[in-house]
């Protein structure tokens, strides 16, 4: 063989080696793995299907608690101990005396409402009463006015009257009602805000 072609064959093997051992990870030529051992597969995979060390995602810490406000304790306690439960047992009495006096406001509140239902039925009726009896009197009237004198106009007065005397009857009762009604419950909303007072001094003042 000629020096020439001795000599370029022996730059061209040189070069592949500078190329091979320039490839990262030792890489081998055709693209197979230089670690091909145990039958790994690649992708950061194992052979068994389970993600790499690298691969697992690790949740992070979590968020630590905000730290609780200590409890300020006050520096003084006005009237001592004694002064304290004193303070208490008025509260406590407070409270028993309005929940005492709604107990006793609420029934008759109840009864009143209930009395009053009553009295609306019976006006209705008594109303109605008081129309047909007055249709009845004028159609005797009109008949009477004409020249036929066969009906009872004296019964038909009557009836209209009592009617009337009915209507006067539950008018009164529902005004006595109403007065009633209106104490009750005038009474039951100063005693209900007398409660939501005693109630708001039981809420930590703003700020």
């Amino acid at each position: 063989m000629p020096t020439s072609d001795i000599e370029e064959l022996n730059a061209s093997m040189s070069e592949i080696v500078r190329s091979e051992v320039a490839k990262p990870n030792g890489a081998l030529p055709n693209g197979h793995d230089a670690h091909p051992a145990n039958g790994h597969a690649a992708n950061g995979h194992a052979a068994n299907g389970h993600p790499t060390p690298s691969q697992v995602q690790v949740p992070p810490p979590p968020a630590a608690a905000a730290p609780r406000e200590p409890v300020r304790l006050p520096r003084r306690i006005p009237g001592g101990f004694r002064g304290l439960t004193d303070d208490l047992d008025r509260r406590a009495r407070d409270w028993r005396a309005i929940v005492r006096l709604m107990e006793q406001q609420r029934p008759q509140l109840e009864m009143a409402e209930i009395e009053r239902d009553r009295l609306a039925d019976a006006l209705g009726r008594v109303v109605m009463e008081v129309q047909e009896s007055g249709k009845s009197l004028k159609t005797m009237l009109d008949t009477t006015r004409s020249g036929d004198v066969s009906g009872d106009l004296a019964a038909q007065f009557t009836r209209q009257v009592g009617a009337l005397e009915q209507l006067e009857d539950v008018t009164e009762s529902l005004i006595a009602n109403f007065i009633l009604l209106r104490s009750t419950w005038e009474q039951y909303a100063r005693s209900v805000i007398q409660a939501q007072g005693l109630r708001d001094e039981l809420k930590p003042s703003a700020g």
